[in-house]
């Protein structure tokens, strides 16, 4: 992300997906569902709610940027944000969980690089070349 302001956790509308406003596409993005399902529950709303939730939606129209390009850098990048916004908690516990494991695998990187073996198979290997 080169631009700040383009926050991957923030709800936006997407036009590009979307049919009216692309409300409904850029709420189906933000929680990972599948924009038809957002669609039927939105077009059933306004139908027993009329006139709060057709103005609520117009409201968030207007009010929501719309999702900017190149917002993710790659699927496994957009993917993670994704289960970031569905359960925060488990998105924390598995970064400590991968931090725990690039410690481990540095720490033993180290003990490598800084034993005589290491030094044993380097100096082999300068008499080999």
């Amino acid at each position: 992300m080169t631009n700040f302001n383009n926050r991957p956790t923030k709800l936006y509308k997407d036009p590009v997906h979307g049919r009216v406003m692309g409300v409904c596409a850029g709420i189906a993005d933000y929680f990972d569902i599948k924009v038809g399902v957002v669609r039927f529950l939105a077009f059933f709303g306004i139908l027993f709610t009329f006139p709060w939730l057709l103005i609520g939606y117009f409201i968030l129209g207007m009010a929501l940027d719309p999702k900017p390009e190149g917002l993710y850098e790659d699927e496994k990048e957009e993917e993670f944000w994704k289960q970031t916004r569905k359960s925060p908690d488990y998105t924390a516990a598995e970064l400590r969980r991968r931090f725990r494991d690039i410690e481990r695998r540095t720490s033993e990187m180290e003990a490598y690089m800084t034993s005589k073996r290491f030094r044993l198979e380097r100096e082999l290997k300068a008499l080999e070349d």
